[in-house]
Protein backbone atom coordinates (compact mmCIF):
# COMPACT_ATOMS: atom_id res chain seq x y z
CA UNK A 1 0.00 0.00 0.00
CA UNK A 2 1.11 3.18 -0.24
CA UNK A 3 -0.09 5.31 2.83
CA UNK A 4 -0.32 8.80 3.62
CA UNK A 5 0.52 10.32 6.77
CA UNK A 6 -1.30 14.27 7.19
CA UNK A 7 -0.65 16.20 9.93
CA UNK A 8 -1.71 19.93 10.55
CA UNK A 9 0.81 20.20 13.85
CA UNK A 10 0.63 18.11 16.56
CA UNK A 11 3.11 19.62 18.22
CA UNK A 12 6.47 17.80 20.30
CA UNK A 13 4.68 15.45 22.11
CA UNK A 14 3.36 12.13 21.48
CA UNK A 15 1.65 12.53 18.12
CA UNK A 16 4.76 12.83 16.10
CA UNK A 17 6.30 10.13 17.58
CA UNK A 18 3.42 7.63 17.04
CA UNK A 19 3.57 8.70 13.42
CA UNK A 20 7.41 8.54 12.59
CA UNK A 21 7.36 4.81 14.56
CA UNK A 22 4.60 3.72 12.76
CA UNK A 23 5.60 4.81 9.64
CA UNK A 24 8.78 3.64 10.35
CA UNK A 25 7.29 -0.34 11.10
CA UNK A 26 5.43 0.11 7.85
CA UNK A 27 8.38 0.45 5.35
CA UNK A 28 9.85 -2.51 7.31
CA UNK A 29 6.97 -4.09 6.17
CA UNK A 30 7.45 -3.32 2.70
CA UNK A 31 4.62 -0.40 2.57
CA UNK A 32 5.45 3.10 0.74
CA UNK A 33 4.65 6.04 3.03
CA UNK A 34 4.37 9.50 2.85
CA UNK A 35 4.19 12.35 5.39
CA UNK A 36 2.10 15.66 4.55
CA UNK A 37 2.27 17.81 7.28
CA UNK A 38 3.34 21.91 7.36
CA UNK A 39 7.44 22.80 7.10
CA UNK A 40 6.88 24.31 10.77
CA UNK A 41 5.47 21.54 12.61
CA UNK A 42 7.82 19.44 14.51
CA UNK A 43 6.84 16.26 12.67
CA UNK A 44 8.34 17.60 9.62
CA UNK A 45 12.30 17.68 10.92
CA UNK A 46 11.63 14.25 13.27
CA UNK A 47 10.35 12.29 10.64
CA UNK A 48 13.38 13.87 8.50
CA UNK A 49 16.02 13.22 10.55
CA UNK A 50 14.36 9.71 11.02
CA UNK A 51 14.77 9.07 7.16
CA UNK A 52 11.05 9.13 6.26
CA UNK A 53 9.36 10.74 2.65
CA UNK A 54 8.22 14.33 3.86
CA UNK A 55 6.28 16.36 1.60
CA UNK A 56 5.72 19.84 3.15
CA UNK A 57 2.18 21.04 2.47
CA UNK A 58 0.11 24.11 3.68
CA UNK A 59 -2.78 21.95 6.04
CA UNK A 60 -2.47 24.41 9.79
CA UNK A 61 -5.56 25.88 8.24
CA UNK A 62 -9.21 25.23 6.67
CA UNK A 63 -9.62 27.49 3.73
CA UNK A 64 -9.60 27.05 -0.24
CA UNK A 65 -6.26 27.91 -0.91
CA UNK A 66 -5.12 25.08 0.97
CA UNK A 67 -7.83 22.55 -0.04
CA UNK A 68 -6.83 23.48 -3.86
CA UNK A 69 -2.67 22.50 -3.00
CA UNK A 70 -3.71 19.37 -1.04
CA UNK A 71 -6.49 18.21 -4.11
CA UNK A 72 -3.94 18.84 -6.67
CA UNK A 73 -1.63 16.87 -4.78
CA UNK A 74 -3.61 14.12 -4.16
CA UNK A 75 -4.81 14.05 -7.88
CA UNK A 76 -1.16 13.77 -9.03
CA UNK A 77 -0.40 10.51 -6.74
CA UNK A 78 -1.54 7.55 -6.48
CA UNK A 79 -2.61 6.91 -2.65
CA UNK A 80 -3.84 3.78 -1.41
CA UNK A 81 -5.06 4.86 1.85
CA UNK A 82 -4.81 8.32 4.22
CA UNK A 83 -4.74 8.81 7.82
CA UNK A 84 -5.00 12.15 9.44
CA UNK A 85 -4.36 13.32 12.67
CA UNK A 86 -5.72 16.34 13.29
CA UNK A 87 -9.16 18.52 12.89
CA UNK A 88 -7.56 21.06 10.20
CA UNK A 89 -5.68 18.32 8.11
CA UNK A 90 -8.97 16.02 8.53
CA UNK A 91 -11.82 18.43 7.00
CA UNK A 92 -8.59 19.32 4.13
CA UNK A 93 -8.63 15.71 3.47
CA UNK A 94 -12.40 14.80 3.58
CA UNK A 95 -13.36 18.20 1.51
CA UNK A 96 -10.65 17.40 -1.24
CA UNK A 97 -12.14 13.62 -1.59
CA UNK A 98 -14.97 15.34 -2.78
CA UNK A 99 -13.66 17.00 -5.51
CA UNK A 100 -11.11 14.25 -6.46
CA UNK A 101 -12.15 11.32 -9.44
CA UNK A 102 -11.92 8.72 -6.80
CA UNK A 103 -12.16 9.39 -3.16
CA UNK A 104 -9.27 7.93 -1.16
CA UNK A 105 -10.25 6.10 2.08
CA UNK A 106 -9.59 8.24 4.79
CA UNK A 107 -8.70 6.78 8.34
CA UNK A 108 -8.82 9.57 11.36
CA UNK A 109 -6.49 8.66 14.03
CA UNK A 110 -7.17 10.62 17.67
CA UNK A 111 -4.63 10.95 19.85
CA UNK A 112 -6.21 13.03 22.95
CA UNK A 113 -9.14 11.82 24.74
CA UNK A 114 -10.96 15.77 24.37
CA UNK A 115 -14.33 15.23 23.67
CA UNK A 116 -15.29 15.89 20.00
CA UNK A 117 -17.87 18.84 19.10
CA UNK A 118 -21.10 17.07 18.91
CA UNK A 119 -22.92 19.21 15.86
CA UNK A 120 -23.70 18.00 12.39
CA UNK A 121 -20.34 18.92 10.47
CA UNK A 122 -18.23 16.96 12.95
CA UNK A 123 -21.01 13.53 12.94
CA UNK A 124 -20.38 13.99 9.04
CA UNK A 125 -16.94 14.41 9.12
CA UNK A 126 -16.16 11.05 11.22
CA UNK A 127 -19.49 9.00 10.74
CA UNK A 128 -19.05 9.32 6.92
CA UNK A 129 -16.26 11.61 5.24
CA UNK A 130 -13.99 8.91 7.47
CA UNK A 131 -14.06 5.11 6.39
CA UNK A 132 -12.59 4.38 9.73
CA UNK A 133 -11.36 6.20 12.88
CA UNK A 134 -8.59 5.25 15.02
CA UNK A 135 -8.08 5.95 18.69
CA UNK A 136 -5.24 5.94 20.75
CA UNK A 137 -7.30 4.56 23.46
CA UNK A 138 -10.69 2.33 24.64
CA UNK A 139 -12.33 5.32 26.40
CA UNK A 140 -11.76 7.61 23.69
CA UNK A 141 -14.00 5.35 21.52
CA UNK A 142 -16.51 5.72 23.65
CA UNK A 143 -16.65 9.30 23.38
CA UNK A 144 -17.34 9.41 19.58
CA UNK A 145 -19.93 6.65 19.94
CA UNK A 146 -21.59 9.89 22.46
CA UNK A 147 -21.82 11.92 18.83
CA UNK A 148 -23.53 8.96 17.07
CA UNK A 149 -20.35 6.95 15.60
CA UNK A 150 -21.08 3.52 16.60
CA UNK A 151 -18.17 1.24 18.11
CA UNK A 152 -18.12 -1.00 14.46
CA UNK A 153 -16.85 2.25 13.07
CA UNK A 154 -13.64 2.51 14.95
CA UNK A 155 -10.76 0.69 16.55
CA UNK A 156 -8.41 1.36 19.51
CA UNK A 157 -4.86 1.07 18.45
CA UNK A 158 -2.70 1.95 21.35
CA UNK A 159 1.37 3.70 20.40
CA UNK A 160 2.52 0.33 20.83
CA UNK A 161 6.53 0.50 22.11
CA UNK A 162 9.80 -0.91 20.44
CA UNK A 163 10.76 -3.38 23.13
CA UNK A 164 13.98 -3.72 21.72
CA UNK A 165 14.72 0.02 22.50
CA UNK A 166 12.83 0.06 25.94
CA UNK A 167 13.75 -3.24 28.06
CA UNK A 168 14.49 -3.90 32.03
CA UNK A 169 18.05 -2.14 32.19
CA UNK A 170 20.74 -2.40 35.30
CA UNK A 171 19.60 0.37 37.95
CA UNK A 172 22.96 0.93 39.20
CA UNK A 173 24.56 1.22 35.96
CA UNK A 174 21.40 3.23 34.87
CA UNK A 175 21.52 5.63 37.59
CA UNK A 176 25.61 6.45 36.74
CA UNK A 177 24.80 7.10 33.14
CA UNK A 178 22.07 9.08 33.99
CA UNK A 179 24.14 11.13 37.01
CA UNK A 180 21.75 10.20 38.98
CA UNK A 181 22.69 9.31 43.32
CA UNK A 182 23.06 5.51 43.06
CA UNK A 183 21.93 5.07 46.90
CA UNK A 184 18.42 7.22 47.05
CA UNK A 185 15.00 6.43 45.79
CA UNK A 186 14.25 7.49 42.46
CA UNK A 187 10.66 8.56 41.48
CA UNK A 188 10.48 9.44 37.38
CA UNK A 189 8.61 11.44 34.97
CA UNK A 190 8.97 11.46 31.32
CA UNK A 191 7.27 13.62 29.14
CA UNK A 192 6.61 16.74 27.68
CA UNK A 193 6.43 19.58 29.92
CA UNK A 194 2.92 21.05 29.91
CA UNK A 195 0.23 22.21 32.17
CA UNK A 196 -1.86 18.87 31.16
CA UNK A 197 1.03 16.92 32.19
CA UNK A 198 0.35 17.00 36.04
CA UNK A 199 3.86 18.25 37.00
CA UNK A 200 2.47 19.96 39.89
CA UNK A 201 0.29 17.82 41.76
CA UNK A 202 3.34 15.38 41.53
CA UNK A 203 5.85 18.51 42.98
CA UNK A 204 2.00 18.84 45.55
CA UNK A 205 2.14 15.20 46.16
CA UNK A 206 6.41 15.01 46.84
CA UNK A 207 6.29 17.82 48.98
CA UNK A 208 3.93 16.35 51.70
CA UNK A 209 6.48 13.43 51.95
CA UNK A 210 8.79 14.35 54.67
CA UNK A 211 11.93 11.77 53.27
CA UNK A 212 14.79 13.49 51.55
CA UNK A 213 16.01 10.10 50.19
CA UNK A 214 12.78 10.58 48.22
CA UNK A 215 13.75 11.97 44.93
CA UNK A 216 12.34 12.84 41.46
CA UNK A 217 13.58 13.07 37.80
CA UNK A 218 11.87 15.00 35.74
CA UNK A 219 12.68 14.02 32.02
CA UNK A 220 11.54 16.34 29.23
CA UNK A 221 11.69 19.76 27.86
CA UNK A 222 8.57 22.24 27.37
CA UNK A 223 6.19 25.59 27.92
CA UNK A 224 5.88 24.70 31.62
CA UNK A 225 9.83 24.38 32.70
CA UNK A 226 9.47 28.06 34.06
CA UNK A 227 6.59 27.73 36.16
CA UNK A 228 7.85 23.99 37.48
CA UNK A 229 11.11 25.22 38.19
CA UNK A 230 9.25 28.31 40.27
CA UNK A 231 7.16 25.97 42.40
CA UNK A 232 10.27 23.16 43.17
CA UNK A 233 11.68 26.56 44.57
CA UNK A 234 8.61 27.35 46.51
CA UNK A 235 8.18 23.89 47.95
CA UNK A 236 11.62 23.60 48.87
CA UNK A 237 12.21 21.02 46.77
CA UNK A 238 15.51 22.07 44.84
CA UNK A 239 17.27 18.91 46.69
CA UNK A 240 14.93 16.75 46.05
CA UNK A 241 14.41 17.02 42.27
CA UNK A 242 15.91 16.33 39.37
CA UNK A 243 15.42 18.72 35.76
CA UNK A 244 16.98 16.75 33.53
CA UNK A 245 15.49 18.31 30.22
CA UNK A 246 15.41 16.88 27.19
CA UNK A 247 17.02 13.49 26.49
CA UNK A 248 17.40 11.69 23.61
CA UNK A 249 17.89 8.30 25.29
CA UNK A 250 14.65 8.08 27.72
CA UNK A 251 15.80 4.36 27.54
CA UNK A 252 18.50 4.60 29.67
CA UNK A 253 16.52 6.55 32.21
CA UNK A 254 13.47 4.35 33.34
CA UNK A 255 15.90 1.19 34.50
CA UNK A 256 16.97 3.90 36.83
CA UNK A 257 13.56 4.69 38.58
CA UNK A 258 12.11 2.77 41.35
CA UNK A 259 8.91 4.25 40.67
CA UNK A 260 7.82 5.38 37.19
CA UNK A 261 4.71 8.15 37.09
CA UNK A 262 2.26 9.71 34.61
CA UNK A 263 0.31 12.26 36.55
CA UNK A 264 -1.34 13.38 33.67
CA UNK A 265 -5.12 14.91 33.48
CA UNK A 266 -7.30 15.48 30.33
CA UNK A 267 -6.36 15.01 26.67
CA UNK A 268 -4.79 11.98 26.96
CA UNK A 269 -4.68 8.54 24.44
CA UNK A 270 -2.10 6.12 26.41
CA UNK A 271 0.63 7.86 27.17
CA UNK A 272 4.31 6.91 25.51
CA UNK A 273 5.97 7.31 29.20
CA UNK A 274 3.38 4.57 30.42
CA UNK A 275 4.24 1.82 27.79
CA UNK A 276 7.80 2.83 27.92
CA UNK A 277 8.37 2.32 31.75
CA UNK A 278 6.16 -0.86 31.81
CA UNK A 279 8.53 -2.08 29.04
CA UNK A 280 11.70 -1.65 31.27
CA UNK A 281 10.08 -3.69 34.09
CA UNK A 282 9.61 -0.41 36.66
CA UNK A 283 6.32 -0.50 38.66
CA UNK A 284 4.21 2.64 37.31
CA UNK A 285 1.67 5.08 39.31
CA UNK A 286 -0.63 7.14 36.93
CA UNK A 287 -3.96 8.68 36.90
CA UNK A 288 -6.73 7.67 35.02
CA UNK A 289 -6.55 10.42 32.31
CA UNK A 290 -7.86 9.31 28.83
CA UNK A 291 -6.97 5.89 27.88
CA UNK A 292 -4.38 5.09 30.56
CA UNK A 293 -6.17 2.18 31.74
CA UNK A 294 -5.97 0.46 28.83
CA UNK A 295 -2.17 -0.33 30.21
CA UNK A 296 -2.66 0.57 33.96
CA UNK A 297 -4.95 -2.10 35.48
CA UNK A 298 -5.28 -1.17 39.03
CA UNK A 299 -3.17 -3.18 41.49
CA UNK A 300 -2.65 -5.69 38.28
CA UNK A 301 0.10 -3.43 36.00
CA UNK A 302 0.44 -0.83 38.08
CA UNK A 303 -1.57 1.37 40.61
CA UNK A 304 -3.97 3.72 38.66
CA UNK A 305 -5.14 7.03 41.04
CA UNK A 306 -7.43 10.27 40.62
CA UNK A 307 -6.50 13.20 38.59
CA UNK A 308 -5.41 16.34 39.89
CA UNK A 309 -5.28 14.40 43.66
CA UNK A 310 -1.78 15.30 45.38
CA UNK A 311 -2.89 13.41 48.35
CA UNK A 312 -3.51 9.83 46.10
CA UNK A 313 -0.55 10.21 44.55
CA UNK A 314 1.51 11.04 47.91
CA UNK A 315 -0.29 7.61 49.42
CA UNK A 316 0.42 5.45 46.25
CA UNK A 317 4.10 6.77 46.01
CA UNK A 318 4.60 5.74 49.88
CA UNK A 319 2.70 2.55 49.55
CA UNK A 320 4.94 1.28 47.20
CA UNK A 321 7.89 2.76 48.98
CA UNK A 322 7.00 1.05 51.65
CA UNK A 323 6.18 -2.50 50.15
CA UNK A 324 9.44 -3.44 47.94
CA UNK A 325 7.55 -7.01 47.17
CA UNK A 326 4.76 -4.89 45.70
CA UNK A 327 6.54 -2.83 43.52
CA UNK A 328 8.68 -5.57 41.96
CA UNK A 329 5.35 -7.83 41.16
CA UNK A 330 3.52 -4.48 39.61
CA UNK A 331 6.63 -4.02 37.48
CA UNK A 332 6.84 -7.72 36.87
CA UNK A 333 2.95 -8.70 35.83
CA UNK A 334 2.58 -4.71 34.06
CA UNK A 335 5.67 -5.94 31.42
CA UNK A 336 4.00 -8.87 31.19
CA UNK A 337 1.03 -7.49 29.95
CA UNK A 338 2.88 -5.16 28.16
CA UNK A 339 4.35 -7.62 26.03
CA UNK A 340 0.99 -9.61 25.38
CA UNK A 341 -0.74 -6.61 24.23
CA UNK A 342 1.23 -3.16 23.76
CA UNK A 343 4.36 -3.34 21.59
CA UNK A 344 5.05 -1.55 18.35
CA UNK A 345 4.18 -5.22 16.64
CA UNK A 346 0.69 -5.18 18.41
CA UNK A 347 0.36 -1.51 17.18
CA UNK A 348 1.72 -2.31 13.70
CA UNK A 349 -0.52 -5.66 13.09
CA UNK A 350 -3.44 -3.37 13.96
CA UNK A 351 -3.02 -0.46 12.12
CA UNK A 352 -2.09 -2.70 8.90
CA UNK A 353 -5.37 -4.68 9.31
CA UNK A 354 -7.06 -0.93 9.78
CA UNK A 355 -5.75 0.12 6.72
CA UNK A 356 -6.43 -2.86 4.58
CA UNK A 357 -10.22 -3.17 5.68
CA UNK A 358 -10.03 0.82 4.88
CA UNK A 359 -8.66 0.03 1.01
CA UNK A 360 -11.08 -2.83 0.66
CA UNK A 361 -14.05 -0.55 1.64
CA UNK A 362 -12.51 2.19 -0.51
CA UNK A 363 -12.80 -0.28 -3.34
CA UNK A 364 -15.79 -1.61 -2.76
CA UNK A 365 -17.24 2.24 -3.25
Amino acid sequence: MHIVHTEADGGKGGQPLRIINESLGMVERGHQVTLLCPEEAPLSELARKAGLTVVNLPLKRKNISNLLILRRWLNSHQVDVINSHNSADTWLVALANLFLPRAVPLVRTRHASGKPRNNRGTRWLFGTACTHVVTTGEALRYQLVDIGVPLEHSTSVPSGVDTARFKPGDKTEARRHCGLSVDDFWLGVVSHLRPNKGHSVLLQALAKIDNPRIKLAIVGEGPHRETLEQEIAALGLQERVVMAGHRSDPEQWFPAFDIALSPSHDMEGVPQGVLQSLASCVATIATDAGGTGDAIKNNETGLLIPQRNADALMAAIVRLYNDGALRKQLAQQGYDFLCRHLTRECMLDAMENVFTNACRAGQAR
